[in-house]
């Protein structure tokens, strides 16, 4: 990021998308924004709702 955090030109912007299940825990999952192929592949991180916990709470 730049300093006005902004991402650059190069930079790729982050996205969440969270899915609900009726059968189990919620997932959120982040992810590029505009993902190329390779990045489709391997640039992602899933967690289930309970797994996670803020940043405050482990300061």
């Amino acid at each position: 990021m730049n300093p006005t955090g902004e991402p650059r030109e190069h930079e790729s912007s982050i996205e969440a998308t969270i899915v609900k299940y009726d059968d189990g825990p919620d997932e959120c999952t982040l992810h590029p924004t505009d993902p190329t192929e390779s990045q489709r592949l391997t640039e992602w991180l899933t967690a289930k709702q309970g797994t996670y916990v803020s940043l405050a709470s482990w300061r």
